[in-house]
C-alpha cells in the first residue's frame, strides 16, 4: 500500500490483513492534526462517529501530545508490522530535518529521503535554447510582455524578483511583506510580482501589507500583487531573473526548478529541498525569530541585486542545464519497496494470515452493523447539527482574519507577522469571554497577558512562602530541611504534574496558591519538624505549575520570545533565593508580615481568585500526558538534564557559601543588605542578556551556546575563593568581587541553560515531563548532598560551622564536595554543546547543511577552497567561473550565510548531498 501523505494515512486502521506500507511525506507540517482544543474522551466520541470507529482506538492511535494527528497510525503501523521501515520525504534533507522535528517519526529507525523528480516537458521550450544569444533575445521579449502587462516600468536592465505559490506562514509570505519596502526603495531597479491564494492567517497579513504599500502609490509601477489563482503566462518564468523562496521549510520545491530551468536565480533560505539550485540563500540560525529571518533575507536579496550580470549569466546557464530525471525517482523508490518488504516478511516470517479485523468491518466487504449505524448517524447529522452542537473551537474564517489584521495595521505598524497574528487570535479569544474581569486579565501588558505576569509572579514567590515560612525556629535546627524537605517535594512534583494531566490548568494553580496559607500559618502553631518539611516540599513543588503554565496567551508568537520570558522569571527565581533564605534570620519580619495579612492577601487570594476568573485557553489545555519520547530523541536534552541534576548534588556547598561569608574575620555589618545587592546583580546582566538575545537574534545561538555550555558552575568559584582567602583579613574587598562575579556568570548561566532548554524542547508539554522528571531527579539529588556530606565528614555542616575557626576549613570541605558533581557536570554540558545545533528547533542544522558548509571552505583561502573542490571531483567548467567563487571567503553581516551555488547537472541523486560526483560548486557571499 502506497500512502500518499496523510490524506489516507488512517485507512491502516480499517484493513483486516496486514500488508507492506509505505508513506511518502510531501509536507510534514500538515499531518492532519487538529490542535485548536485539548482532545480528550469528549472529542474521542465524536471522531469515533465520524470515522465509524470506537473512542478508545481514536484515543490511543490518532492522539499525540493532545492534539489529533492523521498520520499516527500509518507510522505506529510500520512499527508494529515492518520494523519502522517504509516512511519516506521528497527529498533527503528535508528527511533529516522532518525526523528531528516531528515527534509523530521519533523512534523510527530511518525518515527515508527520495528526491523528488521533475518531468521535462517543464523544461523551457525556447528555440536553439542552448544558443545563449538567442536566450537572451527571448528573455527581454518575455521581460517587455510581462513589464507591460502587470503595469511595471518598461526598463530592460530591471531585476524582477517573483514569489508565485501559497500565501501560508510556511512558505514565508510574510517575510517578504516585511521586506519589499525597504527592497524597492534601496534598489530602484527592483520590481517585484506576488502571486498566490491566500491560505492563512500570515498570508492574510501579507495581503494587507501589500495592499496597504500599493495604495500609498509610491511603488506602483515597481509592484504588482495578484493575492489568489492566476493563470501564469510562460513569459513570467522566462522574464524572472529571482524566484523568492524564504521558506520556514521546504520539503522538496518545484516552483524553484520552474524558473531555474527559465533562467532565474532562487533567493531564500537553505531548508529542506531547497539549495539543489543556483541562487542566493541564506542559513537559518534561528527560524523562531523574525528578526533574524528578515534580516537574513535582506542580506540574499542585497548579495542579489550587487551580483554583477555575467555572475547571473553563468548561474542561469547553469541552472537550465540542471536535471531531475524520472528514473533516478523510479529507482529510488523501487529501493524502498524492497526494504519495507523484506522488513515486514523477516518481521511477520510467513505471509500473514487474515485475522481479526482492526476496523468496524465484520468479514472482508462487509460491514458491521455498528458501522451502518454510525454511517446513517452521520448522514442523519449532516446539515442540520443543532445549535452548540459544534464539538471542536473553530479558528477564524480567511475573510475573519483579513478584516481583523486590516483593522489592526490600520492602527499600528507591527515589526512582524507573528506579533500581529498573536494580538489579533488573542483578542479574538477575549471577545468570545462574558466576564468583563476574565477580559481584563487577558489585556496585555509588556508583551503579555495580565494573568500570565501574575501566573509569572506567583512562581518566583514560591521561596518567599517558603522563606517566611522558615521563620519557625524549630526547622532550622534539625535534619528535616535539608533532606526530608526535598524528598517530600520530589514526590509531590510527581503528584501535581499527574494532576495536571487531569485538571483544568486554573482550577489547578487556584489550589496551589490556596495551599500556600498552610505554610504560611507555620509559625503560629507548635509543628514538628517532620510536618513542617513536608508541608513545604507539597506546597513548594506546586509552583511547577505556575512553570508549566507559564506565557499561555503568548504561545502564539514567536517561540524565541516565550524561551527568553520563561528562562528570565526561572533565573530570577534561582538567583533570588538567597535574599528569600536570609529572611528565616529575621523572626521580627515574618511575624509583622503575617499579622498584617499581607504576605497572604499578596501570595494567595488575589492571584488565586484570579485563576478562577482565566480566559478560556487557561480552562482547557490539560497537559496532554507524561511522554517520554524525546528521552532517546534529544541528545541535548538529556545531557543537559543530567548535568542539572549533578550540580544538585553541590547544593551542600552552595547552601554554605553565606554562612562562610558571616564568620570570622569577614562579619557582614548587614547581611540584608549584602543579599539584596547579589540579587540585583544576578538581574541585571540577565536583563542585559535577554536584551541582546532579542536585539540581535542571529547571534543568539553563539551567546546560548557559550553561556549555557562552557560556563563553570558559580560554585566552584565561590568555593575556590573561599579557599584562596584562608587566613588573610584584607581581602574581603577582593573575595566579594569574586561571589559577585561568580553570581553574575552563575545568573547568565542559568538563564542561558533555561533558553537552550526551551529551544530544543519544541513543545510545552515536552517541557512538562523534562522540567518534572529533572526536577524531581535533582530534589532526591539535594537530599542525597546533605546525607553524603554527613557521611564523609561525619557532622552537619551547617550545626558545626560555627566550631570552625577560620572560613577556609569550612570552604575545602565544600570544595571537595562540589568538584565532583560541578566537574561532572560541566562534562555534560560540553557534550551537549555538540548537539544543540542539531537539535534546536529553530535551525535544524543537518548534517547536508554542514557538508554544504565545510565543501564552500569558510574562512579557507581561495587556493584551499580550489584545492577542496578539486579534491571533491569538480569538473574544470565549474572551476572556470571565478566570479562565483570571488568573495567566498566572507559573511553578509557576520550573521545570515548566504549562499550562491552553481550547477552543470544537478540530478535528483546528486543534488542531494554535496559529497556525490559531479558535485554542485558552491560559494557564501
Amino acid at each position: 500500500y502506497h500512502c500518499p501523505d496523510f490524506h489516507a494515512a488512517m485507512a491502516v486502521m480499517y484493513i483486516e490483513t496486514p500488508l507492506p506500507v509505505i508513506v511518502v511525506l510531501h509536507n510534514a507540517e500538515y499531518q492532519g492534526a487538529i490542535a485548536t482544543q485539548h482532545m480528550g474522551k469528549r472529542e474521542a466520541k465524536h471522531f469515533g462517529d465520524i470515522f465509524n470507529l470506537p473512542p478508545d482506538r481514536i484515543i490511543q492511535e490518532t492522539f499525540i501530545e493532545g492534539k489529533f494527528c492523521m498520520l499516527k497510525p500509518v507510522v505506529d503501523f510500520a512499527r508494529e508490522h515492518q520494523e519502522g521501515y517504509g516512511i519516506c520525504a521528497v527529498s533527503r534533507n528535508y528527511a533529516l530535518e522532518a525526523s528531528q522535528k516531528h515527534s509523530v517519526l521519533w523512534g523510527l529507525p530511518e525518515v527515508k529521503g527520495i528526491e523528488n523528480c521533475m518531468p521535462e516537458s517543464e523544461r523551457l521550450t525556447v528555440s536553439d535554447s542552448e544558443d545563449e544569444a538567442t536566450y537572451a533575445k527571448a528573455r527581454l521579449v518575455a521581460k517587455q510582455f510581462v513589464q507591460e502587462k502587470f503595469g511595471l516600468t518598461q526598463d530592460p536592465s530591471a531585476r524582477i524578483f517573483v514569489f508565485l505559490g501559497r500565501w501560508v506562514k510556511q512558505k514565508g509570505v510574510d517575510y517578504i511583506a516585511d521586506v519589499s519596502e525597504w527592497m524597492l526603495s534601496t534598489y530602484k531597479n527592483a520590481q517585484l510580482v506576488m502571486i498566490g491564494p491566500v491560505g492563512d492567517s500570515y498570508g492574510s497579513y501579507a495581503k494587507s501589507k501589500f495592499d496597504r504599500l500599493k495604495s500609498s502609490g509610491r511603488f506602483k509601477e515597481s509592484l504588482f500583487v495578484h493575492a489568489g489563482f492566476l493563470e501564469v503566462p510562460k513569459e513570467l518564468k522566462l522574464a524572472c531573473d529571482f524566484c523568492l523562496m524564504p521558506s520556514r521549510d521546504e520539503p522538496f520545491g518545484y516552483v524553484d526548478i520552474e524558473f531555474a530551468w527559465f533562467g532565474a536565480a532562487i533567493v531564500g533560505s537553505l531548508r529542506g529541498g531547497l539549495g539543489k539550485l543556483p541562487g542566493f540563500y541564506f542559513q537559518i540560525l534561528n527560524a523562531d525569530s523574525s528578526e533574524h529571518m528578515q534580516t537574513a533575507l535582506r542580506k540574499s536579496i542585497s548579495a542579489a541585486m550587487k551580483a554583477k550580470p555575467e555572475t547571473l549569466a553563468a548561474m542561469s546557464a547553469s541552472a537550465r542545464a540542471s536535471t531531475f530525471p524520472v528514473t533516478g525517482w523510479q529507482r529510488e523508490v523501487m529501493g524502498i519497496y524492497q526494504l519495507t518488504l523484506s522488513k515486514f516478511y523477516s518481521q511477520a516470517s510467513v505471509v500473514p494470515e487474515p485475522r481479526t479485523p482492526r476496523g468496524p468491518f465484520s468479514a472482508r466487504g462487509s460491514i458491521s452493523a455498528r458501522s451502518q449505524r454510525g454511517s446513517q448517524l452521520s448522514d442523519d447529522r449532516h446539515g442540520c447539527l443543532p445549535a452548540g452542537d459544534e464539538f471542536l473551537h473553530q479558528e477564524a474564517s480567511e475573510a475573519e482574519m483579513q478584516a481583523l489584521v486590516d483593522a489592526k495595521l490600520a492602527s499600528c505598524n507591527p515589526r512582524c507577522a507573528a506579533d500581529i497574528i498573536e494580538e489579533v487570535e488573542w483578542e479574538r479569544e477575549l471577545s468570545q469571554e462574558k466576564s468583563c474581569l476574565t477580559r481584563a486579565l487577558g489585556k496585555k501588558v509588556l508583551g503579555a497577558p495580565v494573568l500570565d505576569w501574575i501566573t509569572c509572579l506567583s512562581y518566583i514567590s514560591g521561596p518567599l512562602v517558603a522563606a517566611l515560612a522558615m521563620g519557625h525556629a524549630e526547622l532550622r535546627d534539625e535534619l528535616a530541611a535539608a533532606v526530608e524537605w526535598p524528598c517530600a517535594e520530589a514526590a509531590a512534583l510527581l503528584a501535581w504534574t499527574l494532576c495536571a494531566c487531569v485538571a483544568p490548568p486554573n482550577l489547578l494553580m487556584a489550589v496551589a496558591l490556596l495551599a500556600r496559607v498552610l505554610p504560611l500559618s507555620l509559625p503560629f502553631f507548635d509543628a514538628p519538624a517532620w510536618f513542617v518539611a513536608l508541608v513545604l516540599g507539597v506546597v513548594g513543588s506546586s509552583d511547577y505549575l505556575f512553570l508549566y503554565y507559564s506565557f499561555m496567551g503568548s504561545s502564539v508568537g514567536d517561540v524565541s520570545r516565550l524561551a527568553i520570558r520563561t528562562g528570565f522569571i526561572m533565573a530570577l527565581r534561582k538567583q533570588w533565593e538567597p535574599l528569600h533564605a536570609l529572611l528565616t534570620q529575621n523572626p521580627h519580619f515574618v511575624e509583622s508580615s503575617l499579622e498584617m495579612y499581607g504576605a497572604p492577601l499578596l501570595l494567595v487570594i488575589l492571584p488565586a481568585f484570579a485563576m478562577l476568573q482565566a480566559p478560556k485557553l487557561y480552562r482547557v489545555f490539560r497537559v496532554p500526558g507524561f511522554s517520554l519520547s524525546w528521552v532517546r530523541k534529544l541528545r541535548f536534552l538529556m545531557l543537559f538534564g543530567a548535568a542539572t541534576v549533578l550540580e544538585a548534588f553541590a547544593q551542600t556547598s552552595d547552601a554554605a557559601i553565606l554562612a562562610m561569608r558571616q564568620m570570622q574575620p569577614f562579619d557582614l555589618q548587614s547581611s540584608h543588605t549584602y543579599c539584596l545587592l547579589l540579587a540585583v546583580a544576578a538581574a541585571l546582566p540577565m536583563l542585559l542578556l535577554g536584551h541582546i538575545l532579542r536585539r540581535f537574534p542571529s547571534y543568539a545561538v553563539v551567546v546560548v551556546k557559550a553561556f549555557a555550555c562552557w560556563s563553570l558552575p558559580a560554585t566552584v568559584l565561590q568555593c575556590w575563593a573561599q579557599v584562596e582567602v584562608d587566613r588573610a583579613q584584607n581581602l574581603v574587598r577582593g573575595l566579594d568581587a569574586l561571589i559577585f562575579a561568580s553570581v553574575v556568570v552563575g545568573a547568565l548561566a542559568v538563564y542561558a541553560a533555561a533558553v537552550a532548554v526551551l529551544a530544543t524542547v519544541g513543545s510545552r508539554w515536552r517541557f512538562v515531563s523534562y522540567a518534572c522528571i529533572v526536577g524531581i531527579l535533582s530534589h532526591l539529588a539535594r537530599a542525597s548532598s546533605f546525607v553524603i556530606v554527613g557521611a564523609v565528614f561525619g557532622e552537619d555542616i551547617f550545626n558545626s560551622a560555627a566550631s570552625y575557626t577560620w572560613p577556609a576549613q569550612l570552604a575545602r570541605r565544600m570544595l571537595l564536595v562540589a568538584i565532583p558533581a560541578c566537574g561532572s557536570a560541566l562534562l555534560f554540558r560540553l557534550l551537549a554543546f555538540f548537539y544543540f545545533e542539531k537539535e534546536a528547533t529553530g535551525m535544524l542544522n543537518t548534517q547536508m547543511n554542514r557538508d554544504l558548509v565545510r565543501l564552500a571552505g569558510i574562512g579557507k583561502p581561495k587556493a584551499a577552497r580550489a584545492k577542496a573542490a578539486c579534491a571533491d571531483n569538480t569538473s574544470a567548467r565549474e572551476l572556470s567561473l571565478p566570479k562565483l567563487e570571488r568573495g567566498a571567503a566572507r559573511f553578509a553581516g557576520g550573521a545570515a550565510q548566504n549562499r550562491i551555488s552553481g550547477s552543470t547537472n544537478c540530478s535528483s541523486s546528486q543534488s542531494a548531498s554535496p559529497t556525490a560526483t559531479d558535485k554542485q560548486i558552491v560559494s557564501w557571499v
